[in-house]
């Protein structure tokens, strides 16, 4: 039999970092969560607790506790509180009901991979005989599916803020569940053990979510991190005692029939006889870190047993007849209807792309649903809780979900927009803004109300005579402005090229406007931000710190390359680009200074130089009323294309290399690209037919 280890608070705060994909599993929030919660409270510090004190029992009352088919002892009233921001952390309710049942077929002996089991356990394997089912009254009253879901930022969880646990239930009436997206310093989920002397409203089971149940953001591997967790509930340890690293030391668990063992992150199974020798360690348990968690020992179900009828922390009440009353587990509320709301993977996406809508219900469990769309919208099911949709034609789609039982019916709406996925097929286009009117392949965003926008302006150019502007002098604090180019197709084009050229000046050193370069791969669904620079170094390599009307000289003009930045580099293999200048006012002054873009380059051939405004070519007049006279100075043969708005190519000609003036009529009116590719070097403007 192990001896009982007394330990101090020091050490009482179990973390499980539980990611098995590898073994970098040191990022345990013990010590420095426990640090600060008994600088906090220093008369705990030498309060002394001991995990041991449930003293197991004889395992000869245990060993024939193996019937599977043993209806479960005791039945668990369970509440997951998913804390999101709209996110992919804001899990369906069937993950949800995916992880009930994986807790209720591993505490009940069902899994059938305990065939798995090496043969020095395979006459140890508990059933522990607990059941959980998700409660359908809240503790007051109301009805409840037992999948709560809060709306909070605080879903980048901060394990050392206590203050955060605002969610949870009575812990003597119910299991509390936390979800949340991410846990700083931590991959995984954690519990504190019964009796550990913190708030009651930290007695719960944190959790990531995409180690919740076995389907959706899961995708199915290390789905036992809750088994696990939900074990610390029970006051079990880890098999190698009561600190979070594994691997470290031999040590125990204060269980008789759980052999002495460092712990494991890999599945040694045939070479885990380390601590005692001859002796194989459990290297299976549910317990340890290793990725084949499949069995508890009956000593283990004892604690557990042990914990769950005595009075720490009231466990005893959780199963009682009363409680499970109170909380729908044997009775439920009348006339509950399903509360159905909805949301998307994505609300805008590319014409003719899919994506995924899910429903989330609350107040009481649906028995159908029902989704219809409009604008031809195609659903790969109209009656199953989510569904994936195809918008095929572009512009808004209206989906509704109507989620119904017995007592009722609710519905959900949710518009998703196709964007138009056309890509401009040109191999090199420059954009100068030398039209009359905004290019009618980009489109521009002013967030906020502001006299103050994205516009043309003549004051200044770094190429021809215009350029695109924000009077930041006109913009209120806090204004947004957005700016968005046409789709660039990256993947069939390696080795393209965007680059840009700005003049920017601060009012003063106080200010602290925002620029962006961002891009999106899905028609402007959603944002990467790629370029953000530091503006106190933006605005030093153009106007710096003016407080009079900026208007950039020649050499204030600077350029940037935004597919040389480390975050354009998964755009890089995307054939549907959009690239956007993003522009945000300072937001306590407001009423700057001016930021100003000019010679837009896309340019996708290798090898060949690109000259968008140069002295060896001249084009007159421009803009023409029907005949441009195209004069290049350069002795070798020439091919010239011009390409419309859209990238078709509307006439192409080649050349000898003595001719120097090309003439070019004919066209209807508009704006075109002309490209002129001789040697090894390519020069690209603009013509403006009236």
């Amino acid at each position: 039999m192990k001896t009982k280890t007394i330990i101090s608070i020091m050490a009482i705060i179990c973390f499980s970092q539980l990611t098995f994909k590898s073994v970098a599993q040191g990022l345990c929030g013990q010590q420095i969560v426990t640090e600060r919660y008994l600088k906090a409270h220093p008369e705990l510090v030498n309060s002394g607790f001991s995990q041991n004190d449930n003293e197991v029992m004889p395992l000869n009352k245990l060993n024939n506790e193996q019937n599977v088919s043993a209806a479960p002892q005791y039945t668990i009233p369970v509440v997951f509180h998913i804390l999101h921001i709209g996110g992919v952390e804001n899990i369906s309710d069937a993950q949800v009901q995916s992880q009930i049942a994986i807790l209720n077929r591993d505490y009940q002996k069902l899994n059938a991979d305990t065939t798995l089991i090496v043969p020095s356990f395979t006459n140890n394997i508990a059933n522990v005989g607990v059941a959980f089912k998700l409660a359908t009254i809240d503790p007051n009253g109301n009805c409840t599916n037992g999948i709560i879901r809060h709306y909070d930022v605080n879903t980048t969880w901060d394990s050392n803020n206590f203050s955060l646990f605002a969610y949870t239930w009575p812990r003597d009436k119910y299991l509390n569940i936390y979800v949340v997206k991410k846990i700083i310093g931590l991959d995984g989920a954690y519990a504190f053990l019964p009796g550990t002397p913190v708030p009651a409203s930290a007695d719960v089971v944190v959790c990531m979510h995409n180690y919740v149940g076995n389907i959706g953001t899961t995708g199915g591997v290390d789905y036992r991190v809750l088994t696990h967790e939900v074990g610390h509930f029970f006051n079990l340890q880890h098999v190698w005692g009561t600190t979070n690293s594994p691997g470290v030391a031999c040590g125990n668990d204060a269980v008789a029939d759980t052999p002495i063992t460092k712990g494991f992150t890999t599945c040694s199974i045939n070479n885990a006889a380390i601590c005692t020798p001859s002796v194989q360690e459990n290297v299976q348990n549910y317990m340890d870190y290793a990725p084949c968690k499949l069995m508890f020992t009956n000593g283990q179900k004892a604690r557990m047993l042990t914990c769950l009828t005595g009075t720490i922390n009231n466990r005893q009440n959780l199963y009682s007849a009363t409680n499970l009353s109170l909380t729908g587990v044997t009775t439920s509320t009348t006339n509950c209807i399903p509360l159905v709301e909805t949301s998307a993977a994505s609300k805008t996406i590319c014409t003719g792309k899919t994506t995924i809508v899910n429903s989330y219900t609350s107040n009481a469990n649906p028995t159908s649903y029902q989704w219809s769309a409009s604008n031809g919208a195609v659903l790969s099911s109209s009656t199953a809780a989510s569904t994936s949709v195809t918008l095929v034609n572009p512009g808004p789609s209206t989906l509704v979900c109507v989620a119904s039982n017995t007592n009722g019916s609710s519905s959900s709406t949710i518009v998703l927009t196709a964007n138009s996925n056309t890509v401009l097929s040109l191999n090199t286009y420059s954009e100068s803004f030398e039209q009359t009117t905004v290019p009618s392949n980009w489109q521009i965003q002013n967030i906020t109300s502001s006299s103050a926008q994205w516009a043309l302006t003549n004051t200044c150019a770094s190429e021809g005579n215009q350029s695109m502007f924000v009077d930041g002098d006109n913009a209120t604090p806090g204004s947004l402005f957005l700016l968005e180019t046409p789709a660039y197709d990256f993947l069939n084009s390696p080795g393209a090229a965007f680059t840009f050229k700005y003049a920017y000046a601060r009012k003063n050193a106080a200010f602290t406007d925002v620029f962006k370069v961002q891009a999106s791969k899905d028609c402007g669904g959603t944002w990467t931000d790629i370029y953000t620079p530091n503006m106190s170094g933006f605005a030093a390599a153009s106007g710096g710190i003016n407080s009079n009307l900026f208007v950039p000289t020649n050499t204030q003009w600077a350029l940037y390359d935004v597919t040389q930045h480390p975050n354009f580099l998964n755009f890089l293999s995307e054939s549907n680009v959009k690239i956007r200048f993003y522009f945000r006012e300072d937001t306590v002054n407001g009423f700057g200074n001016r930021l100003y873009v000019d010679e837009i380059n896309y340019n996708s051939t290798v090898g060949l130089k690109t000259y968008t405004n140069t002295s060896e070519l001249k084009i007159y007049p421009n803009p023409a009323g029907d005949l441009f006279t195209v004069e290049l100075n350069t002795s070798s043969n020439k091919t010239i294309n011009i390409f419309d708005m859209m990238g078709r190519l509307v006439l192409s000609e080649q050349t000898s290399e003595m001719k120097k003036q090309i003439e070019i009529k004919n066209l209807d009116k508009g704006v075109y690209f002309l490209q002129i590719n001789c040697a090894d070097k390519r020069y690209v403007s603009k013509l403006i037919k009236q």
